[in-house]
């Protein structure tokens, strides 16, 4: 009886650690993006706004690993494919910075602010 109990006093920690590293894992891979995303619309020279981007596409391809549930009805495309969707904007920003027209950049750079309010609205973790 108590080898039952103690097993699932473990079984059920090990879950709750799991399932609360998962959230804390994501919300820094947000906080990334959010902070490294203000830093590239304030960034003044092309190697500052690479920093930024590069910080950027780390957060959002890690952020792929975690499978989040939409939290309506409507037909909305999967957590993963829009991450995949930031990431290419993020590379398209990357590639206006390299070849030396910083502004284009950052008018591009919105689309990224685009997708990251459109998975607010349709996803919680």
């Amino acid at each position: 009886m108590i080898k039952k109990t103690l097993a699932t006093v473990v079984l059920f920690s090990a879950f709750t650690f799991s399932h609360t590293a998962m959230a804390a894992g994501l919300e820094d891979d947000m906080k990334t993006l959010g902070k490294n995303y203000k830093a590239f619309n304030q960034a003044a020279n092309p190697q500052a706004a690479t920093a930024a981007l590069d910080n950027m596409r780390a957060a959002a391809v890690h952020s792929k690993q975690y499978k989040l549930a939409p939290n309506t009805t409507d037909k909305v495309s999967s957590s993963t494919s829009l991450f995949d969707q930031i990431v290419v904007e993020i590379d398209k920003a990357k590639l206006l910075v390299q070849a030396g027209k910083l502004d284009d950049a950052k008018k591009q750079g919105k689309k990224i602010a685009e997708l990251r309010d459109q998975g607010h609205k349709y996803y919680t973790h």
